[in-house]
């Protein structure tokens, strides 16, 4: 179910493989114990196996994911995107910012894993525009008129603005 789950680009949650396992009568304890059941058989699972990972969810939850189908980098999108929107974007940005550095073009959040409609993704950087845990994210509009975010904690505004222009039109006229 895992390694399924994770072919289709999606984590599972540990109350998921409980329904399949009952359903499919797979568990042999009685019905009050089986999410104990579940529990342990999972957790053998993600010790013994080499590609099924376990995350915690920021409710306590957890979810798994196969390591065969999707990178942790991309399951802790998913996970991610099950919480609030602004704080994954921002994370997102942040990251990028930090590890890479670069700018992030705002149209990656239309595509998945994020998925997010482009009117949406304006009401939460205006959202973001406006809440203090978010004053580090800046926005950036390069000469063609694509948008791009950065943490200035990380960047500059001007190489944020010097790496962005490149990204979007320097990289693509300089072969």
């Amino acid at each position: 179910m895992i390694r399924q789950c994770s072919e289709e680009g999606r984590l599972i949650s540990e109350d998921e493989i409980l329904v399949c396992a009952a359903n499919q009568r797979l568990l042999s304890s009685p019905p009050a114990d089986r999410s104990e059941e579940v529990k342990n058989i999972l957790n053998s699972i993600a010790k013994k196996s080499g590609d099924v990972h376990k995350l915690i969810a920021q409710d306590g939850t957890r979810r798994f994911y196969s390591s065969q189908f999707m990178t942790e980098a991309y399951a802790m999108i998913l996970l991610q995107k099950q919480g609030d929107p602004l704080q994954l974007i921002a994370e997102i940005v942040r990251q990028n910012s930090k590890v890479y550095p670069r700018p992030v073009p705002l149209d990656i959040f239309t595509r998945p894993p994020f998925d997010l409609a482009e009117q949406e993704i304006m009401d939460h950087i205006k959202q973001m525009a406006t809440d203090k845990a978010y004053c580090d994210i800046g926005l950036i509009t390069t000469s063609t008129s694509r948008d791009f975010l950065y943490s200035a904690l990380h960047l500059e505004p001007a190489h944020a603005s010097l790496l962005a222009e490149w990204l979007d039109a320097g990289r693509a006229n300089n072969p």
